[in-house]
């Protein structure tokens, strides 16, 4: 999952693709320190079994500190009278990306209608800036992760609904200053009443097992490959892939796009421009005599 932790700087002309991770020739990777946290500071309201996406990328100095998450560093969600610690659903390996994930979910229900924030527990300095912060409150020198989030009253327990089979719309290779485009892009045709992850699993001939992402749609979209500055697969030219979408929704409800995996193919190699030689200049003619 590649938009969340790189962040992109725009010029004129420029095509973005931002989550786990694409962006055109003309724009520039920068460095994005903190672990990045699905859903975001921006999100209001979370589920009372939410589900969390953390992601560390090739650009961020937290990935060092990232594999210490859910292990020697426990997470948890605290209120004013209530303490939940995160549990680890999955940690995918993936060595064709230069991301890492970690998926979580509360050891029990959040209380409805309350405010929780994310906490860590850790002694080590060296971690203490895995997140980005803020104060804990107003005039105090103690700073904490900027996320917290109001629990719905009311819990999902629909499904994600899938209203088709995603379907292949774009395959690119490209070469651009900043690195490559080397993606494909299928349609997500899902709903539901609350943001939605993605889990693809990829298969490829070349590769003893299976490669796992969790992806975030963009425009109804779901982006396979490598973004310029990053990404979940390296393909080769041309290979012969299949692809497996589970839809998981931020209360943790599942449900499968198709019973089979989808076949497609990876971007072809470019075509070499052509090798334009000057014909020489013709001599001039010899004078009559």
């Amino acid at each position: 999952m590649w938009p969340t932790f790189i962040r992109y700087r725009p010029c004129l002309g420029c095509l973005f693709f931002l989550l786990t991770y694409a962006l055109s020739a003309a724009a520039q990777c920068e460095h994005y320190p903190w672990v990045a946290v699905w859903p975001n500071e921006h999100t209001t309201t979370i589920q009372p079994r939410q589900l969390f996406l953390l992601s560390a990328g090739s650009f961020s100095n937290a990935r060092s500190g990232f594999r210490q998450l859910g292990r020697q560093i426990p997470l948890y969600l605290r209120s004013t009278h209530d303490s939940v610690p995160l549990r680890v659903l999955e940690r995918p390996v993936n060595p064709q990306s230069s991301d890492m994930q970690l998926l979580l979910q509360p050891v029990r229900p959040l209380l409805p209608d309350t405010l929780y924030s994310l906490r860590y527990a850790i002694s080590d300095d060296s971690y203490r800036n895995l997140f980005r912060m803020r104060r804990a409150r107003a005039g105090s020198k103690q700073l904490v992760p900027v996320y917290r989030w109001r629990v719905a009253a009311t819990p999902d327990t629909e499904a994600p609904r899938w209203t088709g089979t995603p379907a292949m719309v774009r395959r690119e290779y490209s070469e651009n200053s900043e690195g490559i485009n080397n993606y494909v892009l299928f349609s997500g045709p899902v709903q539901d009443d609350s943001p939605v992850l993605v889990r693809a699993t990829i298969w490829s001939a070349r590769l003893a097992a299976p490669v796992i992402s969790y992806l975030t749609l963009w425009q109804n979209q779901l982006g396979i490959g490598w973004f310029t500055c990053g990404g979940d697969f390296t393909f080769q030219w041309n290979e012969t892939c299949t692809v497996a979408f589970e839809a998981l929704d931020a209360a943790g409800n599942r449900s499968t796009a198709t019973g089979r995996p989808i076949a497609f193919r990876a971007p072809s190699k470019p075509k070499a421009e052509p090798t334009i030689t000057e014909e020489p200049a013709a001599r001039p003619a010899a004078p009559k005599k």
